[in-house]
């Protein structure tokens, strides 16, 4: 009996490669648990034969397109004093930008985060207070049934 394609290591199928290439290249069968695929069943754990219409399908090999080298151009820097002045509703476009900006900033949105933050840290705190307590509280009882059972 033939070696199952899933019993192959990296190893073996780097060694094994045109011999694979051989199996899968037609393929009639398709393993039903890992979908391997050969072209005769005893390559495969569970094999079950393909379809014909999965076989009719015409196989399409994917042409890359190599684009054109782009041609080197030289890059000048743009020069900042050859750009025209912004108008009168341009120059009051940008202080109402710069306004939104300083507004967004505002301490009180600050502030309301870290309170957030701070309420999320004292919650959890709290709830690893709680959980320690009731560590204690079980290491207590078992140092009193000890103690009892002791007789001390």
């Amino acid at each position: 009996m033939a070696k199952t394609l899933c019993k192959y290591r990296r190893a073996e199928i780097a060694d094994q490669f045109a011999t694979i290439s051989k199996i899968v290249s037609e393929p009639n069968y398709m393993c039903a648990s890992c979908t391997r695929v050969a072209s005769d069943k005893d390559y495969l754990c569970k094999p079950s034969r393909l379809t014909s219409a999965v076989k009719a399908a015409p196989r399409r090999v994917a042409k890359l397109a190599v684009p054109p080298a782009p041609q080197p151009t030289a890059i000048t820097a743009p020069n900042i004093h050859n750009l025209p002045a912004p108008t009168a509703v341009g120059q009051s476009h940008i202080e109402m930008v710069s306004v939104i900006a300083e507004e967004a900033l505002e301490p009180d949105s600050l502030k309301l985060k870290q309170a957030k933050k701070l309420k999320k840290l004292a919650k959890k705190k709290n709830k690893q207070l709680k959980k320690a307590a009731k560590t204690v509280k079980k290491f207590e009882k078992q140092l009193k049934k000890a103690k009892k059972a002791l007789g001390l």
